[in-house]
């Protein structure tokens, strides 16, 4: 697995750009992105599970995470489909939810998956963070869970040869 981790701030703009090359497919590492039963097992940073996923894979539809927390507590996030290309690109809003449910500021996540040979050149990108902080949290939460994404679907890959 080769890893990329570029951080780009400029004036009031935050935005996350990672890079992964993947030893699997690109239709199964873009199917990780968009299929429940593979979401479930590798959504959200180390030591974080994702007890509940729900996916709604068409443009305009809807989905809903939650991230499950070392100490417990969960984090809810949910978006909206902007962009559904198979198996190269997925566009999608994304908002962390506040204790009352509701949907906090709103970011957009771009994910591309380039052939390369055999194996997949993932491209995330997360562009509109609202703050210091939060581009800082989810720089390394995102890296860590593409980390996790990485090593599911590499396993998955060899079980499937």
């Amino acid at each position: 697995m080769n890893t990329a981790n570029e951080i780009r701030l400029s004036g009031r703009s935050r935005e996350i750009l990672l890079t992964r090359e993947i030893d699997a497919p690109r239709e199964l590492v873009f199917s990780l992105w968009t299929e429940p039963e593979h979401l479930l097992q590798w959504w959200g940073p180390h030591n974080c599970s994702a007890p509940s996923v729900s996916v709604d894979l068409r443009e305009s539809g809807a989905w809903r995470h939650c991230i499950l927390g070392q100490d417990g507590k969960e984090y809810w996030s949910r978006g909206r489909y902007i962009e559904i290309s198979p198996p190269e690109r997925l566009v999608f809003t994304f908002a962390w939810e506040n204790d009352a449910g509701q949907p906090e500021h709103e970011m957009q996540v771009t994910v591309e998956l380039e052939e390369k040979g055999e194996g997949t050149r993932l491209i995330f990108r997360k562009r509109e963070l609202p703050n210091d902080t939060e581009f800082k949290l989810q720089s390394e939460g995102w890296s860590e869970a593409l980390d996790k994404a990485t090593a599911y679907a590499e396993a998955a890959a060899k079980g499937r040869k």
